[in-house]
């Protein structure tokens, strides 16, 4: 048989427990050639490929044997040869094996369990494919490489995904669509010199302890839903070699830690995009860090490095960065790094939004009023104003709404009665509800995921938080996995018990398996759920400039594909990556706040 009239036949690869113990290490690599696809890559092929085949495997095309018995095939490197099919559980059979690498193919179906489970892998990359189901528990202790970017892995990570891995250098899975939280054991992983999880839908806090990964140089958590405070020690004050830190694009609350400014390391920090407030710190803005932005800007005495970190409140961006330019009269924001428009502070602009991010799937059920243009918003369907016309209350339970609760609800300065349980609402809860004087807030029944924002939980006076000093979570909605009878904790009867089914959301009112036991008061759940986070002081507002900001986003987005060209500062060979003025918040908003 020629290699040209080679036609695959899987009775040419045995599957049976006895037959595969006899398989050689021909037949098992022929079993990543699949079907007529894979009978034409194999053809394409300069050697091997074919289980009739003359030459050895140590000869084929991407196959390199042991140095030492030129024998035992230890390394298959088959990146960017446009292979088709999926990932074979029969390569468990080369037990020797230390490279894997599949990257820039057309690769399908999920990671088996045999391969994952494969004892001497180093290095395991199959970037850039169209990977489905989620990301295993590898169990070699020697990898020092897990390249799973650019695919459709979903799910969590394995919460043991770090253990017992202290080799590992590069860990990425950026661009997929992985959920929950990053598991603690991270930690772990002392040789890791880059962690990428960007483009995901990751969500909770940020893991503390990766500053104390010394060898840390390349941070991208960007692009997710993050909530909470940048963690302290992330920015160590000796010993740092982080270059890169992108946390851009999450919903990070808190100020920037003013430690970052002893990183002699850092090149870039990307903060935009987030929640932050307070002020840049000024020993942070150095001409070296984020000078991208500057490209092409001719030096200027009065050129501001801290707007190449984050725009200043009162200010905002295309991009959140360098060039900034002030908010307008009757706009409002309090964030740094603010992207677009600054927030309109017009409660019928605000509402008009509401009803547009809450009624995606259609109109809202029963009697609704609010696409008339021609009423005004106080005589809106659940909708109560005071004498002065400021909107008090809305009252929107069970009326079917479906999407995401928008950002700008949180700044109606006046709105004290939040009620939006027994909808279809779905995404996250945005820490922005606590810029508004809030009494009651009720979110419960619908769909929405991750956890209540820190800052949130340090609200006094709604539902009763912090009465008696105690700041609770719990008190907004029910936790993930928990339920009560109204979905929230009310400090006395209703109280968020444990159930043990497919609770994914917050503020449960049932448990859908009934296999509920055991009850766990608000107050205890909080103090597993909830860390000590830091209260904020100054606030201002931003707005939005198109002209020269397009630069920025070209910028970044080529510092991200500079790696596929060889063009990034980072070192170690990753495929897929790079390596104000202020005012009085109470006063110009009237809200009363000390919380973050």
């Amino acid at each position: 048989y020629t290699k040209a009239s080679f036609v695959f036949n899987p009775k040419h690869v045995f599957h049976t427990k006895r037959q595969s113990a006899m398989m050689s290490q021909e037949e098992i690599l022929v079993s990543l050639v699949q079907g007529r696809d894979g009978k034409a890559w194999a053809e394409r092929q300069q050697t091997g490929w074919s289980v009739y085949s003359k030459e050895p495997a140590c000869t084929w095309t991407g196959i390199q044997c042991d140095s030492m018995d030129r024998t035992t095939v230890v390394s298959i490197d088959l990146s960017g040869t446009k292979l088709e099919g999926t990932i074979p559980p029969e390569l468990e059979k080369l037990p020797n094996l230390r490279v894997l690498a599949l990257g820039s193919n057309e690769i399908r179906g999920n990671i088996p369990s045999q391969v994952a489970n494969m004892p001497n892998l180093e290095k395991f990359n199959v970037s850039d494919n169209f990977i489905t189901g989620t990301v295993p528990s590898f169990a070699s202790r020697l990898l020092n490489t897990v390249d799973l970017s650019k695919n459709r892995l979903a799910g969590p990570l394995p919460e043991d995904f770090g253990t017992n891995h202290d080799r590992i250098m590069l860990y990425d899975v950026m661009k997929n669509i992985l959920t929950g939280t990053v598991p603690g054991s991270v930690r772990d992983m002392e040789a890791l010199e880059t962690l990428s999880l960007s483009d995901n839908h990751f969500s909770g806090l940020l893991p503390t302890g990766l500053g104390m990964l010394q060898n840390l140089k390349y941070l991208y958590l960007d692009d997710n839903y993050f909530v909470g405070t940048i963690p302290a020690d992330l920015a160590r004050v000796q010993g740092s070699l982080l270059e890169e830190v992108w946390l851009q694009d999450n919903r990070l609350s808190g100020t920037v830690p003013v430690a970052f400014a002893d990183s002699s390391n850092l090149l870039d920090l990307y903060l935009d995009g987030n929640k932050l407030t307070g002020k840049v710190p000024r020993d942070l803005c150095r001409s070296e860090i984020n000078s991208d932005f500057f490209w092409g800007i001719p030096e200027d005495e009065g050129r501001d490095y801290c707007d190449s970190i984050a725009c200043p409140v009162n200010t905002a961006a295309f991009e959140g960065v360098f060039p900034c330019k002030p908010c307008t009269d009757k706009y409002f924001n309090p964030y740094l790094g603010r992207y677009g428009d600054c927030i309109d502070l017009n409660q019928g602009d605000i509402l008009r939004k509401f009803y547009e991010a809450t009624s995606i799937s259609g109109a809202w059920k029963g009697d609704v009023n609010w696409a008339d243009e021609s009423i005004h918003e106080c005589r809106y369907t659940g909708v109560i104003c005071d004498n002065s016309g400021h909107v008090i209350s809305i009252n929107l339970q069970g009326r079917g709404l479906t999407g995401t609760i928008p950002e700008e609800i949180g700044f109606l300065q006046y709105l004290q009665v939040l009620n939006l349980a027994d909808n279809q609402l779905e995404g996250f809860v945005p820490s922005d509800l606590r810029w508004a004087p809030l009494q009651e807030l009720d979110i419960s029944g619908n769909k929405l995921r991750g956890i209540i924002p820190p800052g949130l939980c340090l609200k006094p006076n709604v539902n009763g938080n912090g009465d008696r000093g105690d700041y609770n979570c719990a008190r907004f909605a029910c936790p993930i996995r928990t339920y009560s009878s109204t979905g929230w904790y009310d400090g006395d009867t209703s109280i968020c018990k444990p159930c043990y089914g497919n609770m994914p959301y917050l503020g449960q009112k049932v448990c859908a398996s009934s296999m509920a036991r055991g009850t766990v008061k608000g107050p205890t759940l909080s103090k597993s759920l909830v860390p000590i986070f830091v209260g904020v002081t100054a606030f201002v507002v931003v707005m939005v400039s198109i002209g020269l900001a397009s630069l920025v986003h070209k910028i970044r987005t080529r510092r991200r594909e500079a790696e596929l060209v060889g063009m990034s500062p980072n070192k170690i060979g990753v495929s897929s990556l790079p390596g104000s003025e202020t005012v009085d918040l109470n006063s110009r908003y009237r809200i009363d706040n000390d919380d973050e």
